[in-house]
This record gives structure tokens, C-alpha cells and sequence, in this order.
């Protein structure tokens, strides 16, 4: 017997758009597009997936790894922040700080 969504392709636009949608409360638009495009550089995230694969093999693994991103990228930026804040209290050079917050 043929499975009806296994054999319907899901294309690169319908997967962009759902993740996005999925993220959007969480990140910006421009921001998802960008871990897109690096999940697809890594070949982790492939331009088209059957209906059935996508929602049962690939959908949640995809999630965690953007999930995990966006937790990472976010403590990062709140390093960069607290370290903004504390340095300003100190010292008044502003390139130093970017340099080292370039680092982190």
C-alpha cells in the first residue's frame, strides 16, 4: 500500500515557514533564517523531507537543536551584557570592553 504522505514532498519553503512560526515568539525572523542557512551549510537540515519523515524522524531533533542555539546564544549574550554593565562601573573605554566582549 502506498503511503499517501510519504510520498508528497514537503518543500524548503513549507519547512522554513513552519520553523520560523515555530520560533517566533522566542527570536526574530532574520535571526531563525540565519540558523536555517548554518543547519543547511552543516547538511543537518535538508531542503525537502516527505510529509511523513519530516513529522515523524526529523521535526524534533531539528527543534532541539534550534532550541539549543537560541538557549546558548542567549546566554551569551547575557554574559556579554552583565560583563557591559560591571566594566562601565569601572572603566570608561569602550573598546576595550567591545574587544573583550568580542571574545565571549
Amino acid at each position: 500500500m502506498l503511503d499517501y504522505y510519504g510520498s508528497v514532498i514537503k518543500s524548503e519553503k513549507e519547512i522554513d515557514r513552519e520553523i520560523i512560526q515555530k520560533f517566533r515568539d522566542r527570536c526574530y525572523e532574520s535571526y531563525m533564517k540565519k540558523i536555517i542557512s548554518d543547519l543547511r551549510k552543516e547538511n543537518i537540515l535538508h531542503k525537502e523531507y516527505s510529509h511523513s519523515g519530516w513529522m515523524v524522524f526529523h521535526f524534533k531533533p531539528i527543534h532541539d537543536i534550534i532550541k539549543n542555539k537560541i538557549i546558548v546564544q542567549k546566554d551569551k549574550n547575557n554574559k556579554k551584557l552583565k560583563f557591559t554593565y560591571c566594566f562601565n562601573q569601572s572603566y570608561k573605554d569602550s573598546d576595550v570592553c567591545k574587544m573583550i566582549c568580542d571574545k565571549i
